[in-house]
């Protein structure tokens, strides 16, 4: 991929010059196809081989051919279900070739397919089909492709049972005559994408079929993607970074890809490396919580080999500096190049990719003065005292621009934290019967993201959140940053938050820790130790450390923690039964 410049935008009379505005372009460029239709059409006409599906005892092939056949027989029993044209159909299926199928048969038929997460995302099935139901009311769907267990829960649940005219089941349409594709517009949503994190106030990103192949045009371009390579996933595919990051890519411009299952990834993380080895995986992709657990639970082969390994994505959350590291030093003796990690940034409403690092290029790093960054929003070299270290997640893709905005609403200068506005060709057309939220986000052509960041040496850096920074005694705290501590020192997850003292007059920095520890003596230990290394480290007094089973930190479909989730949680646990800590 071609260096992103520095976009020579006109300046405004006194403004900075325009070398020093914080704004970035990506290289031109365009789709082969018009359509995922189409794309689905050519890549059986070239008999790519596309997809091995690692589910059970046997691997199962799934070429274009075949994908596209049962495509066609999916469309067929999904408009004699009374399926139309722009119709959403939620798809509540495991990873594996029915949802996959069925998926396509949705698009195939014209229809708007709608990737729901499992049950075990959001943990109690009574609290999952209440905000199921919230899903399927808000995209206004009658039909829907579910397993059976789920068929019959939904049959139980009284809103959901009123709103699904028709519960489809796998393997209904086998025996069904195949479809011929509807004629599907560029302009045509092609996919109805619920956000991470969506539960009481649900809101679907409406992407359209030319912003779903523009973005995976755009990271087949950055990631300089070929026939040759090989693709290993266990990443869901009701998450983008699973579903356009990977499948579709893969369907738009075929190479062979290989998929475990989430859940075989969670059970045993050696299982991902070890595909790696056994078909000489070339890319693969992850959120940073993926390598971090690798570090602390992967068991593998003694003969593991990833030394075809080019580009391992790290995304979909913050990426640590330390994680990387030690991921490349751990697996050194598995002969892991020493550039392989890529940092990336991205979200759901501009379809997924936004920035990638140069193909090639060493990890960026900056060591930054942490006062300068959190109290000014200035980014200064780190010469001494407290420091933090910002990881760049690269240039814009190919279609997409960058730019920085200020808190005045001013476009930032290079090296100045704003808030991160994306465009280009991959937008959302926006939130799916919400006008106005849509309007907070896309203001313009231009998506605020939400996100907090900076440009340097035409680079992007994300820095936080808008919404989740704690402002502590007049002091921007980014989470992430306090997670990382605590994180490099557990070896588990952790989630930082802040919550409003009213005594204090300002925020409270809570911070919730994963520990396998049962024993009080060594849970006080820990505590303590969380305590002094984040107050070494980044100066920051935490003023609550909640410490919590493994797994127990409420999670996005892609894995992220979910901070604000996880505070509601403590805040119903000490309702309930107040937890004893001990506030320092």
């Amino acid at each position: 991929m071609e260096r992103a410049d520095i976009e020579p935008s006109p300046a405004k009379a006194g403004a900075a010059s325009p070398s020093l505005i914080a704004w970035l372009r990506g290289p031109a460029g365009s789709s082969p196809h018009a359509t995922l239709v189409d794309a689905l059409e050519a890549a059986a006409e070239a008999d790519a081989e596309l997809l091995t599906l690692h589910l059970k005892a046997e691997p199962e092939a799934l070429p274009a051919r075949l994908l596209r056949d049962r495509a066609a027989r999916w469309a067929s029993r999904l408009m004699e279900a009374g399926v139309e044209r722009g119709e959403p159909v939620p798809l509540l299926l495991p990873t594996g070739s029915e949802f996959i199928t069925a998926f396509f048969g949705v698009l195939w038929c014209g229809a708007v397919p709608v990737p729901l997460s499992s049950p075990m995302t959001f943990g109690g099935v009574d609290r999952y089909l209440a905000n199921l139901a919230r899903v399927v009311a808000d995209s206004g769907a009658k039909r829907m492709v579910l397993t059976p267990r789920m068929a019959e829960a939904a049959a139980t649940h009284a809103e959901l049972s009123a709103q699904l005219e028709v519960m489809l089941l796998p393997g209904d349409a086998d025996g069904s005559a195949m479809a011929k594709p509807a004629k599907v517009r560029p302009e045509d949503t092609g996919l109805l994408q619920y956000t991470s994190g969506t539960t009481g106030d649900p809101k679907g990103a409406r992407i359209s079929h030319a912003a779903l192949v523009a973005n995976a045009y755009a990271i087949q371009q950055g990631l300089e993607l070929g026939p040759e390579d090989v693709g290993v996933s266990w990443l869901p595919m009701f998450h983008d970074m699973g579903l356009i990051g990977v499948l579709l890519t893969a369907v738009c411009h075929p190479y062979p890809l290989h998929l475990l299952r989430p859940e075989a990834f969670v059970m045993r993380p050696g299982r991902w490396l070890d595909l790696m080895s056994e078909v000489g995986a070339t890319l693969t992709a992850g959120p940073n919580f993926a390598y971090a657990l690798c570090l602390s639970r992967a068991r593998t082969k003694d003969d593991l080999d990833l030394s075809s390994l080019r580009r391992a994505l790290n995304g979909s959350e913050p990426v640590h500096a330390s994680t990387v590291r030690a991921f490349h030093a751990h697996y050194a003796e598995a002969q892991l190049g020493a550039h392989v990690s890529l940092p990336v940034y991205g979200m759901a409403e501009a379809t997924l990719a936004i920035t990638f690092p140069d193909v090639g290029a060493p990890m960026r790093t900056l060591t930054l003065d942490r006062q300068a960054l959190e109290l000014r929003g200035e980014v200064r070299m780190h010469v001494e005292g407290e420091r933090t270290e910002a990881v760049s997640v690269g240039r814009p893709v190919t279609g997409a621009e960058v730019r920085v905005r200020r808190a005045d609403l001013e476009l930032a200068q290079v090296d100045q934290v704003g808030e991160i506005e994306v465009g280009g060709a991959s937008l959302m057309d926006g939130y799916h019967g919400r006008a106005e939220a849509t309007a907070e986000v896309l203001v313009e052509g231009w998506l605020r993201t939400g996100d907090l960041g900076f440009v340097h040496e035409g680079e992007l850096y994300v820095v936080g959140r808008k919404k989740e920074v704690v402002i502590k005694g007049g002091r921007n705290i980014y989470p992430y940053d306090v997670e990382r501590v605590a994180c490099d020192l557990t070896q588990t997850s952790a989630a930082a938050f802040g919550r409003y003292n009213a005594d204090a007059g300002t925020d409270d920095l809570v911070l919730v820790v994963e520990t396998r520890s049962l024993e009080p003596e060594a849970r006080a230990e820990l505590e303590k130790q969380v305590r002094g290394d984040i107050l070494a480290t980044l100066g920051v007094k935490v003023d609550e450390v909640h410490l919590w089973p493994i797994g127990a930190l409420p999670r996005t479909t892609s894995g992220k923690v979910r901070r604000g989730a996880c505070a509601a949680t403590l805040a119903e646990r000490e309702a309930a039964e107040p937890i004893q800590s001990e506030p320092t």
